[in-house]
């Protein structure tokens, strides 16, 4: 290709003199060009000459010559702690009654029950509380008999560009501290792709798996493209505030996790359950321990740098708590009950 076009450009150069020529030259390809200067008219004429496969052969430059100098953008982001978030919720009838689609609405994150934590690095998600909590009684949201949510709510938690990654192939990473969700709900990442009056969207997921990376690759660039979001999507029954701690959480870090090539066995840790002291060994140096309670609040954030921790749990009440463990070549998260 290249060396066609260093042809090309010999050629032009030479049209350019005014002499008077008849100039022919071949080149390796399955024509010839000819440049013929007309020393009546002045006329300066570019000829192509095909072989038998010159039409197949001129076909293919054309595609090629007007591809040799675009660019295949790429993007990469990462699950932004420090981004300002935004929330929408699609809600929909319970399966037993139809499951069908009621409405959609922007939503606050804070009630859709995310908490993103700048200084701690984390997104938390879980399932949606304040459609329940806020609206005691009412039907359309409470199922009467049962007590429990009455609609299937969709919360999600994303970031949304539509200038600078519009156009290009999108990347997103992060990874997952901790997984405590219910398994009644249905959590993912997501890179969705809307066109301009967002009646078509293309979808790309990836699942939320306590201590492992996720990372979602979008390909499928259109010119149709003007909205790209990214985030968290979790489905299930709206709920009880009163079953906050029991329907569990998803913790997401905004650092790559790196478990592709981390050994979990080189982590080893005792006593569990806990009353005061924690102990974490470890054949790696351990860059950073931190402890969330089943709220996704981080508790205790520590970066020892050493093979071996005591992390003290005496000041932690009772309960569920999660130990993500990490060391230059990835993390691993513990499960840790404290008496």
């Amino acid at each position: 290709m290249f060396y066609f076009l260093t042809e090309i450009l010999k050629i032009l150069n030479l049209l350019k003199n005014k002499k008077k020529i008849l100039f022919k030259r071949e080149v390796s390809f399955p024509f010839e060009i000819v440049i013929h200067q007309n020393t009546q008219s002045k006329k300066k004429q570019l000829i192509l000459f095909k072989s038998p496969i010159m039409k197949k052969a001129y076909i293919l430059f054309s595609v090629l010559l007007s591809t040799a100098f675009m660019t295949n953008a790429q993007n990469t982001v990462v699950a932004d702690a420090s981004a300002e978030y935004l929330g929408y919720a699609n809600v929909f009838e319970t399966i037993a009654n139809g499951g069908a689609f009621v409405f959609g609405s922007g939503w606050g994150v804070a009630d859709l029950k995310t908490v993103v934590d700048a200084g701690a690095g984390t997104v938390t998600i879980q399932p949606n509380f304040n459609t329940y909590g806020d609206n005691p009684g009412d039907p359309f949201w409470i199922d009467p008999a049962t007590g429990l949510g009455n609609k299937q709510f969709e919360g999600n938690t994303f970031l949304e560009n539509n200038t600078n990654l519009i156009g290009s192939e999108l990347t997103f990473t992060g990874g997952v501290a901790s997984n405590t969700l219910d398994p009644s709900y249905v959590a993912i990442a997501f890179i969705k792709v809307f066109n301009a009056d967002f009646s078509f969207v293309k979808l790309e997921t990836a699942p939320l798996v306590a201590g492992q990376d996720f990372s979602i690759t979008y390909t499928n660039v259109e010119p149709e493209d003007t909205t790209i979001q990214y985030g968290y999507q979790v489905l299930g029954l709206n709920a009880n505030p009163a079953d906050e701690a029991a329907l569990g959480n998803i913790v997401i870090v905004d650092t790559v996790l790196g478990t592709n090539d981390f050994d979990a066995t080189s982590i080893s840790t005792y006593p569990n359950p806990v009353t005061s002291t924690f102990t974490i060994n470890s054949q790696e140096a351990i860059t950073s321990v931190a402890i969330f309670n089943v709220l996704g609040q981080q508790v205790i954030n520590e970066t020892p740098d050493t093979l071996n921790v005591v992390v003290d749990f005496s000041n932690l009440t009772a309960g569920l708590y999660m130990a993500n463990i990490a060391t230059q070549n990835g993390s691993k998260t513990v499960k840790v009950i404290k008496k």
